[in-house]
């Protein structure tokens, strides 16, 4: 009796046949200095960087990606089938709220793996949630907490979409982040 199934060996040989074609995306990846897409998010960072004319951070330590002016970038991703919120950092502490109030801000909203919309924010339109949180950080510098920080406070895609300039999906010619903030007077 045979391990595998018809069915299955189909299967197999459907998603063989898919990967290969991963391949491609795999060698631009590498020209945006990303070693493996699948690690991450990096394939959503990939997506947004092509789509933006965005260049890479490497290492991610800090902001995400620069734009063609200098400008710096955190770029946050959330899958709507499985939350309505952004995730920020780990290990958000006082030096990592001044970088966040430094960058600009671009929230990409996914089905799945499909990208349905992308916001471009100001950090001034943020400055309500980073004051928040540094409220809270600084109660635990107080408190003489070991290591003080937040673990990923939030930011809910509600208040993107209100404050967010939308910049994703955009006619011929793709929209510039950069450009629609200054416009707009955001920054």
């Amino acid at each position: 009796m045979a391990y595998f199934d018809e069915r299955h060996v189909e299967r197999i040989e459907q998603l063989n046949s898919m990967w290969q074609k991963l391949d491609g995306i795999e060698e631009l990846a590498r020209g945006y200095e990303i070693r493996d897409i699948a690690q991450d998010n990096n394939l959503k960072l990939l997506q947004t960087l092509v789509l933006f004319g965005f260049d890479n951070q490497p290492g991610r330590e800090g902001s995400d990606a620069i734009d063609r002016y200098g400008n710096e970038w955190e770029l946050k991703t959330v899958n709507i089938d499985l939350t309505k919120s952004f995730s920020t950092n780990h290990h958000t502490n006082l030096e990592r709220i001044a970088v966040f109030r430094r960058e600009r801000w671009l929230f990409s909203v996914y089905r799945g793996i499909s990208l349905q919309e992308v916001y471009a924010v100001s950090p001034s339109s943020l400055e309500i949630y980073f004051a928040e949180w540094e409220k809270k950080v600084r109660k635990k510098i107080a408190d003489k907490m070991e290591n003080p920080h937040l673990n990923n406070p939030k930011i809910p895609l509600k208040f993107v979409r209100q404050v967010g300039i939308r910049v994703y999906p955009f006619d011929d010619p793709p929209v510039d982040p950069a450009e629609e903030l200054e416009y707009l007077g955001n920054l």
